[in-house]
């Protein structure tokens, strides 16, 4: 996760699930959501990133995005596992993961290779969308389909942000099939059988 960097005010409170916050006189970066963090030296970061897969809130260009697509359709991998994968795509945590592929219509388990072209550009342009969409708000709200009163809804209550993410066993918000929570890469993944089949 990279953080998000503001100058309009080092005084202003934090928007959202701030772990860390780094602060001048001139400008604040917010850091939300990881599960760990480190402080490193130059040499340290530059090896680390390195190793990361390209991140949109960092590099949204076309050949950020063809790096990410051609990474995920070169593997056999589950696509659910592929998307945690670092070094292919940086940044995207369980929540936008699951509900990702909701909105993708993707099984997690098709092997990245099996995902056509335009549906990973697809993956990649909505990830962009929702992180922007995130960062500003400071709140993940996957959803599409909000009316203004639903989405004012889903800004007090988390339980309203997401199609399947902590849902598993409520119906799925379009088909109505009960919503299935399984572990894949030692993290837990919410999904619907039938709207990603």
């Amino acid at each position: 996760m990279r953080p998000t960097a503001t100058s309009t005010s080092s005084r202003r409170p934090p928007v959202g699930a701030v772990r860390v916050r780094i602060r001048t006189e001139e400008t604040v970066a917010d850091l939300r959501g990881p599960t760990a963090c480190e402080v490193m030296d130059p040499a340290q970061v530059d090896a680390l990133l390195a190793r990361l897969g390209p991140d949109p809130a960092a590099d949204d260009s076309d050949e950020a995005r063809d790096r990410f697509v051609n990474r995920l359709r070169r593997t056999a991998t589950p696509v659910g596992l592929v998307l945690m994968d670092q070094s292919i795509v940086s940044g995207i945590g369980n929540i936008y993961r699951a509900e990702l592929l909701y909105r993708a219509g993707l099984d997690p388990h098709t092997p990245g290779k099996q995902v056509p072209l335009d549906v990973a550009r697809e993956l990649w342009s909505d990830w962009a969308h929702l992180l922007e969409d995130g960062i500003r708000t400071g709140m993940m709200i996957t959803r599409r389909d909000l009316t203004a009163p639903e989405r004012a809804k889903a800004v007090r209550s988390h339980a309203e942000r997401n199609y399947v993410y902590k849902r598993e066993g409520l119906p799925c918000r379009v088909c109505g099939t009960h919503v299935l929570l399984e572990e894949i890469g030692a993290r837990k993944l919410y999904w619907c059988p039938v709207c990603q089949s």
